[in-house]
């Protein structure tokens, strides 16, 4: 199984609909909550390629993308072959 990490704040829609999508599909994830951890953004900014919107999902440290990425991602069927690679 891949390892995911998913840069999140709280009350942010977004990152309620990507979190949901990837437990839907029983992935464990980690989660880097920015409200708790501020120091991390740099680091999810660096490692996005400079993006600032929230969540930013990674797999395996690869940037995967946003919350609207992941859904089209699924929606196209390819989701799963990146999560379970």
């Amino acid at each position: 199984m891949n390892k995911v990490t998913i840069y999140t704040m709280d009350y942010c829609p977004y990152c309620i609909r990507a979190k949901s999508l990837l437990e839907r599909k029983n992935i464990k994830f980690t989660e880097i909550n920015l409200h708790k951890e501020p120091n991390k953004f740099e680091e999810m900014q660096k490692n996005s390629n400079g993006a600032r919107t929230l969540p930013q999902i990674f797999v395996n440290d690869k940037h995967i993308g946003d919350c609207d990425h992941i859904h089209l991602l699924d929606s196209e069927g390819k989701l799963d072959a990146i999560l379970k690679d």
